[in-house]
């Protein structure tokens, strides 16, 4: 077959690549986008799209139709004992930061979906069914051997390359770059289902016990939810071993609130990893989303920061790419994005203890206001990002890098 040759090769059509080949097509820069899978994901997966994200959907005319597609949380509630024991507003804490002060309900492939459809109507297109077999790099370029969807082996060449493949990422294992971190040895659960309670269905609830937490995401639907939650630290099953009526019981047992859950769609238990790389990049080569750090749910980070580090990622190609700055731009990616996830893992981490311990009974009511600072970093309310640029803004570079160097 012959040789195709690219800008960019992204391997890896989930949302962080998606989410990079939309912004390429912003910058008018070509890419080849390859997928293992035979088309975006079927199930819901992440659900939680924060502030910083619409900003982004926003410039691609897709915040709009996420908002429609979504429910929105507007606010989070915190239960102890079966009663509401604190409610923090999100759009008090994003006023005057961000045009959607709220946390947005969409599931993950919805998400994909938008951006996929995003990707076809300007005439482009994922190479599905189509794996990475190996990659190497030089001065010139990167070259990437592919396994089409008919079997045969191809070649693509290309300026860059950007792995947005996962946890596993092939591309992190080609590039030698490690990925340290640790395993939260606790069980969690998660569930999409219908809940009958007598809450509003207009906000996070966020159930608190002692050693665990129950969190409760309004899903599109009447009375839909996405269930998160854990089992106490004493429980030593692996998640093959658990079946859903123990997750029931324990949902019922640690809310203590009266409801009725049926209709569940869709149920999973899994253990949390904790970590990141050393490196988000390597010669041309770069890493995005889960292939560059993964974490708790808490604070629906994952998809987000993903979509983030894909943004932060394509306008610096798009430059360098066009000859409108020095190839060192590309090396602030690692120099902001990889402080970030060290943060991201720190606050997650934090935020996860914190409401799987015990220690919140006595901090949270002392200490409410700190902890609503938490809550709104964590929903990407007010978060300084890559300041976004245009193509046009060529005289504006210097000042710009200069802007983030100081931050």
């Amino acid at each position: 077959m012959s040789t195709l040759n690219t800008d960019v090769i992204i391997i890896g059509g989930g949302p962080t690549g998606l989410s990079l080949a939309c912004q390429l097509i912003r910058y008018g820069i070509d890419f080849v986008l390859v997928e293992k899978n035979d088309t975006f994901t079927p199930f819901s997966k992440a659900i939680g799209v924060q502030a910083r994200t619409l900003e982004i959907y926003d410039q691609l005319g897709l915040a709009t139709p996420a908002i429609e597609l979504g429910t929105i949380a507007n606010r989070v509630r915190l239960i102890e004992g079966g009663e509401v024991r604190g409610e923090m507003h999100l759009a008090n804490f994003g006023r005057d930061m961000s045009q959607f002060a709220f946390l947005l309900m969409l599931e993950q492939s919805k998400n994909e979906e938008l951006l996929y459809n995003f990707i076809k109507s300007h005439n482009r297109d994922v190479l599905w069914k189509t794996e990475l077999e190996n990659f190497s790099q030089d001065a010139s370029g990167v070259t990437a051997q592919i396994k089409t969807a008919a079997g045969e082996s191809q070649t693509i060449k290309g300026m860059y390359l950007a792995g947005c493949d996962g946890a596993s990422s092939p591309v992190r294992h080609g590039l030698g770059l490690t990925f340290g971190g640790s395993t939260f040895e606790r069980l969690f659960y998660v569930a999409d289902a219908r809940i009958d309670w007598e809450l509003p269905h207009d906000a996070l609830h966020v159930a608190l016990a002692r050693e665990v937490f129950t969190a409760f995401f309004p899903m599109p639907g009447e009375d839909r939810y996405r269930i998160v939650g854990t089992f106490p630290e004493d429980k030593d099953e692996e998640p093959g071993e658990v079946v859903y009526q123990e997750i029931e019981q324990q949902i019922k047992e640690q809310a203590k609130l009266s409801l009725e859950i049926s209709d569940v769609r869709w149920f999973s238990l899994y253990k949390v990893h904790s970590r990141r790389v050393n490196k988000f990049s390597k010669g041309r080569c770069f890493l995005a989303g889960d292939s560059a750090h993964i974490h708790s749910p808490v604070g629906a980070q994952g998809m987000n920061t993903g979509i983030q580090d894909a943004y932060n990622l394509a306008w610096k190609l798009a430059f360098v790419v066009k000859g409108m700055a020095d190839q060192t731009l590309l090396d602030t990616y690692n120099e902001e994005r990889l402080p970030n996830a060290q943060r991201l893992l720190d606050s997650t981490d934090r935020m996860f203890e914190l409401a799987a311990g015990s220690s919140w009974l006595m901090s949270f009511p002392h200490d409410d206001l700190s902890a609503c600072r938490g809550v709104r970093g964590e929903f990407g309310i007010g978060e300084q990002a890559s300041v976004p640029v245009d193509l046009a803004d060529r005289d504006q570079l210097p000042q710009r890098c200069a802007e983030r160097t100081h931050r």
